[in-house]
């Protein structure tokens, strides 16, 4: 690892050299050049460097606001005897939600009128009326 590391700055410096060499500089000023160790600051690494974490950043930032933004969206329109599934799996019924709430009620057993609480961020889907009629056939 350390020779694949030392082989890199090597041929930036060699690189560097060349370039100097090209636009024109005094011998001695390229040989210092090559025996010099590179920062980052140097050349184009830097600004490189920030491009890719600028990329990183909007890759990895815009699927959660998306994914937040859909979960709010799903909460807000939330009304009572709306089916919806939670994080967990249990599949019940809305009986009370208030939008400023942060738990619902949930029935979940239609003979026994068996209810839940749950927290309202731990609802995953609404079941639509055609999507439970599409899983029963």
């Amino acid at each position: 690892m350390i020779n694949f590391y030392n082989t890199c700055w090597y041929f930036l410096a060699q690189t560097q050299a060349q370039t100097a060499n090209a636009t024109g500089e005094a011998a001695g000023g390229t040989e210092e050049l090559a025996n010099k160790t590179p920062s980052l600051f140097d050349s184009w690494m830097f600004p490189a460097l920030m491009a890719v974490m600028l990329v990183y950043f909007i890759m990895t930032a815009r699927p959660k606001n998306k994914a937040q933004a859909k979960t709010s969206d799903l909460l807000a329109n939330l009304k009572k005897n709306d089916k919806v599934v939670t994080a967990g799996g249990i599949l019940g019924t809305v009986v009370n939600h208030r939008s400023d709430a942060e738990y619902v009620t949930l029935r979940v057993d239609e003979t026994s009128n068996s209810k839940i609480q749950i927290l309202a961020k731990s609802i995953v889907r609404v079941v639509s009326d055609e999507d439970a009629d599409t899983k029963k056939t």
